[in-house]
Parts: C-alpha cells; sequence; structure tokens
C-alpha cells in the first residue's frame, strides 16, 4: 500500500513538472530559441499528459463506481495455458523470420539509405509490437491504457528522429 502510493506520489511530481517547465519555456519564449529547448518543452509536456493520464485511467473507475472494484481487476485464470503453446511457437517463428528479413536487408541494400532505415525501423515496431501483445500480456489490457502509452511514444520517437537525423546526416557526408 505504501509502495503504490509513493508511486502515485511520483507520478504526480513527474507530471507537475512536466507542465512547470513547459509553461516556463512558454512563458519566457525562449522555446524556439534553440532546438534543445523545443525537444525539452515537447518532451516535459508528453511527460505531464502521460503521468495524468495513467493517474485518471487507474482512479477514474474506482471513482465512477463509488469505490467498488475497478473495471480493470485481473482475472482469476492465467491468461495462458498449454493451449496457447501453438500461438507462441508461431509468434516466435514470426520474430525469427522478420529478424532473418531485418539481415538481409542490412547486407544487401535494395534502396537508398533512408529508405533501408524506413524499413529496418518498420520492422522493429512490429516486432515489437508482437512481443508486447503477446508475451508482455498487453493485449488484454484496457485500449484507454494503450492510447495513454502509444501516442506518447510516437510521439517522442518523432521528436527523437527530428532532433538526431541531422546529426546522422552530417556524419553519412563527414562534415564537422
Amino acid at each position: 500500500m505504501l509502495l503504490s502510493l509513493i508511486g502515485y506520489l511520483f507520478c504526480l511530481a513527474l507530471g507537475v513538472w512536466g507542465f512547470v517547465t513547459t509553461g516556463q519555456l512558454l512563458a519566457s519564449g525562449a522555446i524556439i530559441s534553440t532546438l534543445d529547448n523545443l525537444f525539452l518543452a515537447l518532451f516535459a509536456a508528453l511527460m505531464g499528459v502521460t503521468c495524468f493520464g495513467y493517474l485518471a485511467w487507474r482512479f477514474y473507475p474506482a471513482l465512477a463506481s463509488g469505490g467498488a472494484a475497478p473495471a480493470f481487476a485481473l482475472p482469476e485464470d492465467p491468461p495462458y495455458t498449454d493451449a496457447h503453446l501453438p500461438l507462441f511457437n508461431k509468434i516466435w517463428i514470426g520474430l525469427l523470420v522478420l529478424t532473418a528479413i531485418e539481415v538481409v536487408l542490412a547486407y544487401v541494400q535494395i534502396a537508398g539509405l533512408l529508405v533501408m532505415l524506413a524499413i529496418l525501423l518498420l520492422l522493429s515496431v512490429i516486432k515489437a509490437g508482437m512481443i508486447m501483445s503477446t508475451f508482455m500480456h498487453l493485449q488484454f489490457d484496457n485500449k484507454l491504457l494503450a492510447l495513454i502509452v502509444v501516442i506518447p511514444a510516437i510521439a517522442c520517437i518523432l521528436i527523437m528522429c527530428g532532433y538526431f537525423f541531422p546529426d546522422g546526416f552530417r556524419l553519412v557526408d563527414l562534415r564537422p
């Protein structure tokens, strides 16, 4: 109980930090002065949205139902039994095939650098989705939780790509 309370307070503190930092950068007008400030503001805003979204997801069902058991209580039976072994084998074979495709594409460049990176990133995202949904049991979670996690994660990935790709192109051209 105490650890849960500490975790909720930590999440609340991170959310407050995210919104306060974003607000300070917006108020000072320094948000567009450098790329670092823009990245920090976007990251802090995403941190705030994610933390407060999680807290709302965690406490809203209990508040709406008058303190009754939340709608996302864990089932009594485990989600997987021995009957699911064929599914695990199919997922494992699919991951093996996707990894083999990635290795072949890394050695045999069939297109330009950007196309190859896009293909490899797409295959990696597909593999990560297969692993998370099956082996981390996320396919049984609430869809709202998936939105709370996936949307900020995608936004953070896009921000990081925009932040690091210019340096990658500079390194390809061997410029200082």
